[in-house]
């Protein structure tokens, strides 16, 4: 079997290659196309040359002018990947990491050579494109149509894409739409927690967010809460780590909050041991995102015992029962993450030792199989 793998962000997130990885080890001989624009980005998580069933096609064919011209993108990337894949290896399967930028051009290359194909739905997809580009909606509907299986990394997006498309389409569609989470990274599951989680001293609350400090993270509604928490006579501090453009704005804050003293921020970590060693010193997480297609880092918190507040239909709402790791919250309602943090304290050892129990469907190995069962799955029915 061999398989093309269109991915236009694999530069940007280690997720792809830690998939690429698994199937590697599982024999799945792998095409993975590239597009990029600048060469200093060539080479950017290649995995080593020990992973042989994998080659790379770093492409710099993109420019400033694509972000406009999305037919012109998919032609290209099309005439790229027929001179340097099809042209010369027998591609079983195809798979799109994205629906609009992989997916237009797995969708061509299956009008042009029959070859069936499975496509991701993300976050861009859904908030940027289908949002703002009314124009691409009806190619959109076609990629869809022909695509063998549509993959949503959670519930909420599954649910959030089927409720704003056309009755006809998501009638057509329903049959072939399946929910398939990220993984996380093997660290996580080596060094979590004992099963026995974490306890917690009386109104006394160590706080954790880790992402970027803009308004899609909303840190904002996170230091909020803790002007609330302090309010109410709780020794509440909280870690930031994460960069970004609300840095300055966000210390700003907390002097105004006279907040100062609880809230430590780390900037930006790479490393995991150094993350890890936050959270353990940490008690919940909380990331109130207001678009969040998956939020790998809720499930990293989970493998150290943290139990996580997330957004109500965002992330990883709908993988877990209301209470059962942590709660959903309104992004913007700052009462109701208090709330939620209340509620957590209320029952903390429970919902602790549950979090560390449930990740192991986020593990890469159970996670490929899967999507190896779809590429034999559509392969055996392109022959057919």
């Amino acid at each position: 079997m061999e398989v093309l793998h269109i991915c236009s962000y694999y530069i940007g997130n280690t997720l792809y290659a830690n998939l690429v990885k698994e199937l590697s080890k599982d024999q799945v001989n792998q095409h993975v196309f590239i597009p990029i624009k600048n060469e200093s980005f060539e080479g950017i998580n290649q995995l080593p040359s020990e992973y042989n069933t994998i080659k790379y096609y770093y492409n710099n064919i993109l420019n400033k002018h694509d972000r406009f011209f999305y037919f012109n993108k998919t032609r290209k990337q099309l005439h790229e990947i027929e001179r340097l894949i099809i042209s010369k290896r027998n591609i079983s399967f195809i798979h799109a990491h994205t629906l609009f930028s992989d997916g237009g051009t797995a969708y061509r290359l299956y009008r042009r050579h029959g070859i069936n194909y499975a496509i991701n739905v993300r976050n861009t997809d859904v908030n940027i494109f289908y949002k703002y580009c009314i124009h691409l909606r009806p190619f959109m509907y076609k990629i869809l149509l022909s695509a063998s299986f549509i993959v949503f990394i959670s519930p909420a997006y599954k649910e959030k894409v089927l409720k704003v498309l056309p009755e006809r389409i998501k009638n057509e569609i329903s049959g072939k739409c399946l929910t398939i989470p990220n993984g996380i990274d093997d660290f996580w599951h080596k060094n979590q927690i004992s099963p026995k989680g974490k306890y917690i001293k009386h109104k006394k609350v160590t706080l954790i967010f880790v992402g970027n400090l803009d308004k899609n993270k909303n840190i904002e509604s996170v230091l909020y809460s803790c002007y609330e928490l302090k309010n109410k006579g709780y020794d509440v501090r909280l870690n930031v780590i994460g960069k970004g453009p609300l840095d300055n704005y966000c210390r700003e804050l907390t002097n105004d909050l006279k907040i100062t003293d609880q809230v430590i921020f780390h900037g930006y970590i790479s490393n995991k041991e150094k993350i890890s060693s936050i959270m353990k010193v940490s008690d919940i997480f909380i990331m109130p995102s207001v678009n969040e297609t998956f939020g790998i880092v809720y499930i990293e918190a989970l493998s150290m015992g943290l139990p996580v507040i997330y957004s109500k239909d965002q992330g990883i709402d709908g993988y877990f029962r209301s209470g059962e790791v942590g709660y959903p919250i309104e992004p913007n309602n700052i009462k109701d993450i208090t709330n939620a943090v209340f509620k957590i304290l209320d029952n903390y050892p429970d919902i602790s030792r549950k979090c560390a129990s449930k990740i192991t469907s986020f593990n890469w190995s159970t996670i490929t199989k899967k999507y190896k069962g779809l590429y034999l799955k559509g392969s055996v029915e392109q022959k057919t």
